[in-house]
Parts: structure tokens; C-alpha cells; sequence
């Protein structure tokens, strides 16, 4: 039998149908169903998947078997107990980043994993079963660039849009502060902070940051932040500063992505799938296996087979709690 899947919630839909397309192409993997309480999300499902289940209960898929893993993309605001229910039905979890509107309700969460023997974690942690995370960490720990100084991030975007094909800023949970905690910087900046402490394989220890509204002075949420933030490696090595800008300030066709590592001897930055390092005068290119943002075949056979994961619900924690530093600066 194929490992189970169920998305509970089409609200964060960037993810959530990133994670229905893999599915349901996946040889070991299985969409099983899709849960919404809203009538174009599961039409939506309907249409694109016509052999799978869409309902509006969340139970109907929490109960079922044939589901072992349970995705959560609906907003921050009900992921916590949506997270509680799967667990309790005996399901591993993946869950929407920001997983909780507070740490004590992520805390909550993670008690009933643990009490349920569970996986939990959200999905910014993903990144680091692909053989592209993976590959940048071997980099960077055999000394690639020497000694690391330093990782930047800028990720400019605009708005998000409540769904395809709807204008970016239209009403939605990712706008609204009584459903997310946190607005543009945290959006992506959360992805930034799990990799760097696992590529690094440290803990943030300091934050500061700049959090504004700079074009969208009408939002409830920042549009605007950026912040330096330091990483202690747990080796005891020399702290790695990280510079973060993200925004969603970008006009259409004015974003841009760029990531950058410095060390001592060198720089390493993506092109493509590829990490291209420039160090002692040469460039050299490092190709590792292309794989999906979201490696569900490989999360399946780690829980199949009870393999070590490199992602937890401490990460989970570890990565909203830096986020939330920052926020705390203010």
C-alpha cells in the first residue's frame, strides 16, 4: 500500500498545490483527499483530481486508513487544532508555516506529538531532506568557502494573492493579523532561518530588525523588514551572521531573489539547481540530484522505515522563535 496523503485546507495555496501535484505523480506516494470549507477550493479539487475525496470535514480524512501523513495549508489561526485532531487520529504531521500564532499554542501542539508518537513539523523544515540542502551543507561544512562569515538573503515579492488568478493584497488570512502573527519579513525569513541553522548546524543566539509598512501603509501586517540576526554553530566554532530582507513591497515584475554565503575563502550562490562556489581564484560548479521543494517520497520512506529525519518539531519551534525575536526588537 502507497503512503497516504491528505491536505487539510487550500488556503496557503502555493504550498498546498505544490504538495497535490507531487502526490498525485509520486510512484510510492498517494493523494488520498482534500478538505476545505471553501466551495472554489473544493471545486477546485474536484476538477483538478476527480479520483480522490473532497469534503469540508477534516475528520473524513483524519479517520481514513489509507492516510499516514496529514498536510495542513489552511491558515495559521486554525492549523493548531487542526494539527491536535490529525495527531490524535494518529496521523504524522506537516503543518503551514507560521505553525502557531504564539509559541505556548505551538508548545500545545507538540505536547500531543510527543503524546501521540508522532512526527510533527512545518514546512519550512522540508527543505532540508533535498539533496540541494543537502548538498550547500556538505559545501560549507568540508570547508568549501573556509570559514563562514555570513549568509544574505533578499526575497522581494509583492503581495499575495488569495488564490490564482486573484490581484495580490486581496483579502486574505495572510493580511489579516487575527489570523497570522506575522506579516511579509517572517513569510519567507522563516525559510531562511531553518536552512541556515541546519546548514550551519547552529542556534540563533541575537536578533535585531527593521519591521515596516513601506508602500502598503493601509495593511494590518508589515509590508517591509529586514534584519541581522547572529548563529552560535554548536561546535562552538565562530558566530555567522545572517542579513535577511524580505517584502511584499515588489510592483508586478519588480521582485527579486538573491542568496549569497561568505566565508573566509570564498562565496558560494545558487545558479539553477546548482551551487556555484568561488573560492582561492577558481569557480567551481556542484550539481546535486534535482528533486522537489517538498520531497514526499523521501519524508514517506523516513517514516516508513523509521530512519533519522534532520527536522523536528524542535525545529519547528527553534525557527519561529528566532522569527519572533526579531518581531520583539520593535
Amino acid at each position: 500500500m502507497r503512503f497516504g496523503v491528505a491536505v487539510l485546507g487550500l488556503d496557503h495555496w502555493y504550498t498546498a498545490h505544490g504538495v497535490c501535484d507531487i502526490a498525485s505523480k509520486s510512484e510510492t506516494v498517494a493523494l488520498i483527499g482534500v478538505s476545505s470549507p471553501e466551495p472554489t477550493h473544493q471545486g477546485w479539487a474536484r476538477d483538478k483530481y476527480p479520483e480522490i475525496i473532497v469534503t469540508d470535514d477534516p475528520a473524513t480524512l483524519c479517520n481514513r486508513d489509507d492516510v499516514h501523513l496529514v498536510a495542513i495549508c489552511a491558515p495559521t489561526a486554525a492549523a493548531p487544532a487542526l494539527a491536535k485532531h490529525a495527531l490524535r487520529a494518529g496521523k504524522h504531521v506537516v503543518a503551514v508555516k507560521p505553525a502557531a500564532r504564539s509559541l505556548p499554542e505551538l508548545d500545545t501542539v507538540i505536547a500531543e506529538a510527543e503524546a501521540a508518537g508522532k512526527f510533527y513539523g512545518s514546512f519550512e523544515g522540508m527543505q532540508r531532506l533535498t539533496p540541494r540542502v543537502q548538498k550547500l551543507r556538505e559545501l560549507i561544512h568540508t570547508g568549501a568557502i573556509g570559514t563562514p562569515l555570513s549568509y544574505h538573503q533578499i526575497g522581494h515579492g509583492g503581495l499575495p494573492s488569495p488564490w490564482p488568478g486573484q490581484p495580490g493584497g486581496s483579502p486574505s488570512w495572510w493580511i489579516d493579523a487575527t489570523q497570522a502573527p506575522t506579516g511579509a519579513w517572517a513569510d519567507h525569513a522563516i525559510y531562511a532561518i531553518d536552512l541556515a541553522r541546519f546548514v550551519f548546524g547552529g542556534e540563533i543566539v541575537w536578533s535585531a530588525g527593521l519591521i515596516e509598512k513601506r508602500v502598503h501603509t493601509e495593511l494590518a501586517l508589515e509590508d517591509y523588514g529586514i534584519a541581522l540576526l547572529k548563529l552560535q554553530p554548536n561546535t562552538g566554532g565562530s558566530p555567522v551572521s545572517l542579513m535577511l530582507e524580505d517584502t511584499w513591497a515588489a510592483a508586478p515584475g519588480g521582485g527579486a531573489h538573491r542568496v549569497l554565503f561568505i566565508g573566509t575563502h570564498g562565496t558560494i550562490r545558487p545558479e539553477g539547481n546548482d551551487w556555484v562556489v568561488s573560492a582561492n581564484g577558481e569557480e567551481t560548479h556542484h550539481t546535486p540530484t534535482p528533486s522537489p521543494f517538498f520531497p514526499l517520497d523521501i519524508l514517506a520512506d523516513a517514516l516508513t522505515t523509521n530512519a533519522p529525519i534532520p527536522w523536528s518539531a524542535a525545529d519547528a519551534r527553534a525557527n519561529l522563535a528566532a522569527c519572533f525575536s526579531v518581531y520583539s526588537t520593535q
